[in-house]
């Protein structure tokens, strides 16, 4: 299903989306794949939350392992509003998250018109946390291993590019629905929106020359999709092989 949103409060809850959260607006994949099992804690609690995200990165950090390769030291969890929803911090070794009760009214209102236009069960809060904390989250945890690697390379294609890389195919192996369904999502976003690319350029090119302009702007959402869409041109590379290779295109 392909969505448009006229809406301005839609679509600035989705340029804001920027790493992965875009993909709320693609269409219902998110709602069909199980989340993890919900915390000991109360439900939708700061705590559920975090213990959600540790077991998250601490299999992210075990995939690591298991591919042969050595972790630095884990990231901590912070909750917040970020501008995109999720940010690594290097230089606190920490990754900062969403979560539903820090959002401002307009940004609730934005995911509960999206909610309504695409129908079905989930709510606007399942279709933030489904997006944020399982696509998102992960993304972060990819700019954290680039960091581990002294592999980084801001405001480029190949440092977004290789966390993307990282992240689908981490997810590739733990959930190939909820993979699948990123790279719908992605598709239809890409398809249904107007390059922004000018003739004669390619959308790396453009993304180097302007990313501190573009990644402000809500065509920010349509670099990211082209990215995921390109990542899927040729076989899902395994997690160590994308491990291997933090920036992507070299």
């Amino acid at each position: 299903m392909l969505l448009r949103f006229p809406d301005s409060r839609i679509r600035r809850a989705c340029a804001r989306a920027g790493h992965g959260l875009l993909l709320l607006a693609a269409g219902a994949a998110f709602a069909q794949s199980p989340a993890p099992a919900a915390a000991p804690a109360p439900e939708g609690s700061d705590e559920a939350i975090v213990a959600r995200l540790t077991r998250l990165r601490d299999d992210f950090m075990q995939g690591v392992s298991a591919s042969g390769f050595k972790p630095c030291k884990a990231p901590a969890i912070a909750l917040g509003d970020p501008p995109s929803f999720g940010h690594y911090e290097p230089r606190r070794n920490a990754v900062l998250i969403g979560a539903w009760t820090r959002l401002s009214a307009s940004e609730k209102e934005g995911f509960e018109e999206m909610a309504k236009r695409m129908g079905g069960d989930a709510d606007a809060r399942t279709l933030f946390e489904n997006g944020t904390y399982r696509w998102v989250y992960v993304h972060e945890l990819a700019h954290w291993w680039q960091s581990c690697r002294h592999k980084v390379r801001p405001g480029t294609w190949a440092e977004e590019s290789g966390a993307s890389r990282i992240a689908l195919a981490y997810w590739h192996v733990r959930d190939p629905h909820f993979a699948s369904g990123i790279v719908r999502g992605f598709r239809s976003l890409v398809s249904s929106t107007p390059s922004p690319v000018p003739q004669g350029q390619t959308p790396q090119q453009y993304l180097d020359a302007n990313f501190t302009k573009i990644a402000r702007g809500e065509a920010y959402a349509w670099f990211q999709g082209q990215m995921v869409v390109e990542l899927t041109q040729a076989p899902p590379p395994t997690f160590h092989d994308a491990l291997a290779q933090p920036l992507y295109p070299r």
